[in-house]
């Protein structure tokens, strides 16, 4: 289960290494293409952005696998160690269905009511870019489902600031 997580994280990072890589090739083209060229390249300030979407949603969805989102520990610190286990059960629970519903079911219905609209300048199918949506959701129901079934090796375990 572990070497799961660990390729996975490996393929978020260096498919959003790949993102990062390609927004600042853009962006860089972007800027020499307008003020030392004199040209105009509409389409890449169109595809920065959208590339800029998937990088957001990747990166968040490592960030949670990784757990270092942002938590408050307040109420934790103040309770027992079997009523934090309980309150970290619902939470997981909790962000499996709100992610499922929202960012997966949802993800696929704007998906398929996108994917016949194209983008202005680059002809890029709305559909892939809203398809960041239920890819990343289900990369975060992954991963916690991952902290639920080895959170017992791992509780004693501190979260890192």
């Amino acid at each position: 289960m572990i070497k799961f997580k660990d390729k996975l994280d490996k393929i978020l990072l260096t498919f959003s290494s790949f993102l990062l890589i390609m927004m600042v090739i853009l962006s860089l083209w972007q800027v020499l293409a307008r003020y030392v060229f004199n040209i105009s390249s509409p389409g890449t300030e169109e595809i920065t952005r959208y590339l800029l979407i998937w990088f957001g949603l990747m990166t968040a969805a490592y960030v949670f696998g990784a757990k270092k989102h942002i938590a408050i520990l307040f109420f934790r610190e103040k309770l027992r160690d079997k009523t934090v286990i309980l309150f970290e059960r619902m939470t997981d629970i909790l962000i499996i269905l709100i992610t499922g519903i929202l960012m997966v079911y949802g993800g696929i219905r704007v998906v398929l009511l996108t994917s016949a609209q194209t983008a202005a300048a680059t002809g890029i199918s709305m559909g892939i870019v809203y398809a960041a949506l239920p890819v990343c959701g289900i990369l975060i129901i992954i991963y916690t489902i991952h902290s639920m079934l080895t959170s017992k090796e791992n509780h004693n375990e501190e979260v890192g600031v």
